[in-house]
């Protein structure tokens, strides 16, 4: 069974480039950009994210259609 799941964008050095991709199987995620790579986030829950950010509806959409969808987070979670 397919699930939606959520990957951050780190850098070398532990800093987060705010780029965060939904996707449904890990062979889909895009290219890291140059000196990053795509770290799981095992806390992920599509329910809790929703309900802290209506906004991700049409993003998780996204994902759901093309397997993928990457977001540009307007600044880090503090939590995460």
């Amino acid at each position: 069974m397919n699930r939606l799941r959520k990957y951050v964008e780190w850098m070398s050095r532990g800093r987060r480039t705010n780029r965060i991709a939904y996707v449904l199987k890990e062979w889909d995620l895009p290219p890291p950009g140059p000196g990053a790579e795509w770290q799981p986030d095992a806390k992920f829950s599509p329910a809790d994210e929703l309900l802290c950010n209506p906004d991700l509806k049409t993003v998780f959409k996204e994902a759901l259609e093309k397997g993928v969808a990457v977001y540009r987070a307007s600044e880090p979670d503090p939590n995460r």
